[in-house]
C-alpha cells in the first residue's frame, strides 16, 4: 500500500508544476515601436485595397465659345434707356394732368373746353408712347444646342441650316417699362408691315391667350426688330431674318 501511494503522488506532482507554471506566466504587451510595426504592416495590406476601390478622377468640364442663351439681337443701350424713361415719364404727365389739373379746372370751371384739353393732354400721350413703343424689342437670345458652342465655324454651319423649332426669348417692355421675355420658336414668326411699318415680325397668340387668366397681359404677337447692335456675332440676326423672310406669305 505504501508503494502504491508513493507512485500516486509522483503521477501528480508534474500535473501540479504544469499548473503552476501556466498560472506564473505573464502575458507582456507589446512595445509602441511594435504597435507601429504592426499597424504599418496592417496598412500596407489595406492600401491597395481601398486604393481599388476609388473612382476614376472626372474628366475636366467641356469649355465652350458660345453661351447656351446667345444675344442675337441689341436695340442699344441708348435708345432702351430712352424708351424706358419716355414710357415713365408719360405714366406721370397722365396722373398729373388726370388726376390733379383736370379735377381742379372741373371744380372751378364745370364741364368746358379747358377741363377737356386737360383730359386730352393726359390720355392722348400715354396711348399714343403705348401704341407706337409696345412692340419695341430691347434683346433677343437664341437657344444654342452644345455642339454650335464650341466654335464660330460650328456655330455658322447651325445658323446656315438653322431648325424651325428653335427657341427665341424676345424681350420687350411692358406698360411701366419692365422688360417681358416672350419665348418663340422660329416656325411660329413672320414678316409682317404694321402700325405705320413700326412692327416688323408677328405671331399667332391666340392659343396662348386662351391659356390665360383675364386679369392676365395678353401675350406681345407683335415685334419691331429693325436695328440691331449686337457686336458678338451680329451676323446670326442676319442668317435669321433671311429664314424668316423665306415663309413671307
Amino acid at each position: 500500500m505504501l508503494i502504491l501511494g508513493v507512485l500516486r503522488r509522483a503521477h501528480r506532482a508534474p500535473l501540479g508544476r504544469r499548473i503552476v507554471n501556466l498560472q506564473n506566466v505573464v502575458f507582456r504587451t507589446p512595445s509602441p515601436r511594435q504597435n507601429i510595426l504592426i499597424s504599418g504592416l496592417r496598412f500596407e495590406t489595406t492600401t491597395p485595397k481601398s486604393e481599388s476601390t476609388q473612382a476614376p478622377p472626372k474628366p475636366p468640364p467641356q469649355r465652350f465659345t458660345y453661351p447656351e442663351n446667345l444675344c442675337v439681337y441689341h436695340a442699344g443701350t441708348g435708345r432702351i434707356t430712352f424708351l424706358a424713361c419716355l414710357k415713365i415719364s408719360t405714366l406721370f404727365i397722365f396722373v398729373f394732368f388726370g388726376f390733379v389739373v383736370t379735377p381742379a379746372y372741373y371744380n372751378m370751371e364745370g364741364l368746358s373746353p379747358t377741363v377737356i384739353r386737360t383730359t386730352l393732354s393726359a390720355i392722348v400721350p400715354l396711348v399714343f408712347v403705348a401704341y407706337t413703343t409696345s412692340p419695341f424689342v430691347s434683346f433677343i437670345h437664341m437657344r444654342l444646342p452644345p455642339y454650335a458652342r464650341q466654335s464660330e465655324d460650328m456655330l455658322r454651319r447651325f445658323v446656315r441650316t438653322i431648325p424651325p423649332n428653335t427657341e427665341l426669348d424676345i424681350t420687350t417692355m411692358s406698360f411701366i417699362a419692365k422688360p417681358r421675355v416672350s419665348r418663340v420658336k422660329l416656325s411660329d414668326l413672320h414678316p409682317v408691315r404694321r402700325r405705320f411699318g413700326i412692327v416688323n415680325l408677328a405671331r399667332d397668340t391666340t392659343a396662348e391667350n386662351a391659356t390665360r387668366k383675364w386679369y392676365m397681359f395678353r401675350a406681345v404677337g407683335e415685334f419691331n426688330a429693325q436695328s440691331n447692335t449686337a457686336k458678338r456675332a451680329p451676323w446670326v440676326w442676319e442668317s435669321i431674318m433671311n429664314a424668316i423672310e423665306k415663309r413671307r406669305t
